[in-house]
């Protein structure tokens, strides 16, 4: 036994006194230090990326001769030998030189290596460049998103991420420091984010470090590339059959050290689809495809070493107009005029040493828009296909109006600072900031009686605003600590424990978040982590875009409100099975407290009861509408719900890719489960996904040709089924005091006024315990993606074909519910994309 405990204590201690460790330092030609680096040591696991002052340190390497290789977007790859047999520690400084980034040269990586000394739980650093190339992503930073672990998306029309069964409301989204309250363009098709200029992205899909806060599940924070300093022009054109994409950067005129880089991207469906499809007959009437520009630019000054002064400038328009005229085959007609934008002007400094930076960030944040919307569509219980191609004069009686005009205008100003310490092993962070938000919001709704007969029948609508109007101003300040230490005088265990306090001036109130990661690698290739911590997100009309829900927060409303609550837990498994391909497990509880939710109040609701032996078609077969108590749902918020998220993640994928390697790419699955509890009932959450699988490969043939895949699987969402049919019941104006007050059951209409009066009918959707008691059917969906990169007229071009749903499988995004003419409850699928080609050049001059 003692010789046993002998061998033992030299296996685990003797072997890592040998163990060598490679410093470094990766800095530009001028000096500046290079984040987020790929440090690589070829033909092993080992690995790391810089940090943000360019540092980074390799620990635990045995002795040998190795190969390092440093790569960033933009510079050109380094390879440098080490000798660890000679030295047991070896401190390196790397000079990179910028290059154009190269059209070429593509990793499909999922992830990017994660030092074990970083604690982070449920990090995905992923290529930017694989953005550009995921097939089926459309080129955008999250739909590419959407193909990891633990994150699906609500349709195939929205790039909304769903991340571990929470909503969208519940991520935070960081561009190039400044928080972004509605990061979507073209009406949420698509991101705010160009995989052509995008430096860094990194999802955080849980147990986030306390310099985050204000959101309960995720942060996602994106950060856009310098342009390049060693020429002064270049520029790169991407164009396919819906959007094109241009950028241009160069160094800094007038020997000012830095650089700058200059982007746009506008859809053409309004300038080439739109004229084609009005003179092919598709499309009557004035009517405007849905169309977005947007340009961002960026410039970066270097005033001297260690010094960095960074200006970010972006501004987007989103826009539709819709006239419907009297020739259409639909009986339905639209007016809609809609314009958004959005605008984020950043400045930040930047200072950086061997102990110590600090970053000062100043930042405005503008999302304002106007809709203006009537339209006069057929009642929703009827089958619309016998309608088609009727006479609009004899359609008027079965046509439901409804329109409103809204506006609104969000305004955030921020300042932020943060401080970095670093002192052997360990490094400390602090930091504070200050966000003033002005917001305006108004709304004006008219709705048919029919129509509202029609709402009625979901609890949710019964009590809703038709006229609103709010001027709110409100702040947020924060001030977090957190640092990254080694357990004892351990250099394998490390600890990141982190303190944050939040102010939310829309509450009155003050909240503070505890939270602590742990990083215990088992040995070189195997490490767990764990996490736990609190959360806290204010309500605030900035968060509306995503929570699709109105609330009001007047003062006398916010009085007793609290903020929302998460509590974290999550244990985390990592190994590489080879230098070259990582497997990660991971599972998670996400406890919600004191979510909001609508008000309810005991209302009226008004029901009938059919007589025995007489056909329920017959206004005579029913009874007199009667009173009964029923729960409606109000804008007033309230602290009434709790939930709970939970799951399991597996992800296999390929880190460290050869320059003869042919095949790349990652396979995922994720199980999970949601669910949230009001007034004692538990159901589904609407974004719950029991089951999510992945497979992603690109397949190298040539030097020139590529072929990418991607194959999602998921389960359906849930949905609410109709229980069945029902009277449709309208208040009606008998004593002509302008206020309907009198319950009737709408019936048909007749130009014979002796006809029998027959009974209009509404779909009855139960009670609210019948919410979400169904599901869609299983989602799946192939993209493929073919490449050829070639070389002529001295530049770079790419031409690519991306084919989205390849066998065309027609995945059900909802169900429009109809009576039949015998009472019998019918439903209709609607669909998802089908299949979808697109064609489309790149060329780098």
């Amino acid at each position: 036994m003692k010789d046993f405990l002998i061998i033992s204590a030299f296996l685990i201690f003797g072997i890592n006194a040998f163990a060598g460790e490679i410093k470094g330092k990766i800095t530009g030609e001028d000096g500046s230090p290079i984040p987020n680096v790929n440090i690589i040591l070829l033909g092993t696991k080992y690995g790391t990326s810089s940090d943000l002052d360019g540092n980074f340190i390799l620990k635990d390497i045995p002795p040998a001769k190795y190969k390092l290789q440093a790569s960033a977007i933009g510079y050109e790859t380094k390879v440098i030998e080490i000798n660890l047999l000679q030295e047991k520690r070896v401190e390196i400084k790397i000079v990179l030189k910028q290059v154009a980034v190269e059209i070429q040269s593509v990793i499909v990586s999922a992830s990017k290596i994660q030092s074990q000394e970083d604690t982070r739980t449920s990090l995905i650093n992923i290529e930017p460049r694989s953005a550009k190339i995921l097939p089926g992503a459309g080129e955008d930073v999250l739909r590419t998103l959407q193909a990891l672990p633990g994150v699906s998306s609500i349709n195939d029309f929205s790039s909304q991420l769903i991340i571990r069964g929470s909503g969208p409301d519940q991520n935070l989204i960081i561009f190039d420091d400044v928080e972004v309250f509605n990061p979507y363009r073209l009406y949420g098709a698509i991101s705010m984010f160009n995989p052509e200029t995008v430096e860094d992205i990194n999802l955080i899909t849980g147990g986030f470090p306390a310099r985050y806060g204000d959101r309960l599940s995720a942060v996602l924070e994106v950060t856009n590339r310098d342009g390049i300093r060693n020429k002064f022009f270049s520029g790169n054109v991407n164009v396919n059959l819906t959007n094109a994409n241009v950028v241009i950067e160069g160094k800094n005129p007038f020997g000012i050290n830095g650089s700058w880089i200059f982007n746009s991207r506008r859809t053409y469906y309004d300038l080439l689809l739109e004229p084609f499809v009005k003179k092919a007959g598709l499309i009557k009437g004035d009517f405007s495809f849905p169309n977005f520009y947007d340009f961002q630019f960026k410039t970066s000054l270097f005033p001297s070493a260690g010094h960095k002064i960074s200006f970010t400038a972006v501004h987007s328009r989103d826009g539709v107009s819709l006239i419907t005229n009297g020739k259409r085959v639909s009986p339905d007609s639209i007016g809609i005029n809609d314009q958004s934008y959005n605008s984020v002007y950043g400045i930040s400094y930047q200072y950086a040493s061997e102990s110590f930076s600090n970053k000062l960030i100043l930042s405005y944040y503008n999302n304002n828009g106007e809709t203006n919307f009537d339209s006069k569509f057929l009642d929703p219980t009827l089958n619309r296909e016998d309608f088609n191609g009727n006479i609009s004069d004899t359609l008027r009686p079965f046509l439901l109006n409804f329109s409103f005009n809204s506006l609104f205008d969000f305004r955030k100003y921020s300042i932020e600072d943060r401080l970095f310490f670093y002192s052997g092993k360990s490094n400390f962070e602090l930091g504070a900031g200050l966000d003033v938000m002005t917001t305006e919001i108004k709304f004006d709704l008219q709705i048919d009686p029919q129509l509202r007969a029609i709402l009625n029948s979901f609890s949710n609508f019964r009590s809703i605003l038709e006229k609103f109007k709010s001027n709110l101003n409100y702040w947020r300040f924060r001030t977090y600590v957190q640092s990254n230490l080694p357990v004892f005088s351990s250099d394998k265990i490390f600890i990141s424990p982190g303190l944050r306090f939040d102010y939310y001036d829309i509450l009155k109130k003050y909240y503070i978040s505890p939270r602590i990661g742990l990083s215990f690698p088992l040995n070189d290739i195997t490490t767990i982590r764990a996490f736990y911590g609190h959360f806290y997100q204010s309500p605030g009309y900035e968060k509306l875009r995503d929570q699709n829900v109105l609330y009001d927060f007047s003062r006398k409303y916010t009085d007793d409100l609290q903020a929302e609550k998460a509590i974290h837990y999550i244990l985390s498994f990592e190994r590489f099975l080879t230098p070259q391909w990582q497997f990660k497990s991971e599972v998670y509880l996400k406890d919600f407290r004191n979510l909001i939710v609508p008000l309810k109040v005991k209302g009226t609701q008004f029901v009938t009861q059919q007589i025995l032996g007489k056909d329920p078609r017959y206004l005579s077969s029913w009874t007199e509408p009667v009173a009964i108590q029923a729960d409606s749902a109000t804008a007033i918020p309230v602290n009434n719900s709790n939930g709970k998220s939970y799951g399991w993640e597996i992800f296999l994928a390929k880190i460290n890719k050869g320059s003869n390697d042919r095949i790349d790419g990652w396979i995922s699955y994720s199980l999970s489960f949601s669910t949230r509890e009001e007034m004692g009932k538990v159901i589904p959450f609407r974004f719950e996904q029991r089951h999510n699988f992945n497979f992603v490969m690109n397949y190298k043939f040539t030097e020139s040709i590529e072929l990418g895949l991607r194959w999602n699987y998921s389960s359906g969402l849930p949905y609410t089924e109709p229980v069945g049919i029902k009277p449709r019941i309208i208040m009606k104006d008998k004593d002509g005091d302008g206020t309907p007050e009198t319950p009737e059951i709408a019936t048909k209409f007749n130009l014979n006024p002796n006809a029998p009066k027959e009974v209009l009918f509404n779909i009855d959707y139960g009670i609210d315990p019948n919410f979400y008691n169904a599901r869609r059917p299983d989602y799946h969906r192939l993209d493929l993606r073919l490449s050829y990169y070639t070389n002529f007229w001295k530049l770079n071009w790419l031409f690519y074909l991306d084919v989205i749903n390849v066998y065309n499988r027609k995945n059900v995004v909802g169900y429009d519910y109809y009576i039949d003419d015998n009472l019998n409850l019918k439903r209709r699928e609607t669909y998802q994309l089908p299949i979808f080609p697109t064609i489309g050049v790149s060329v780098r001059f």
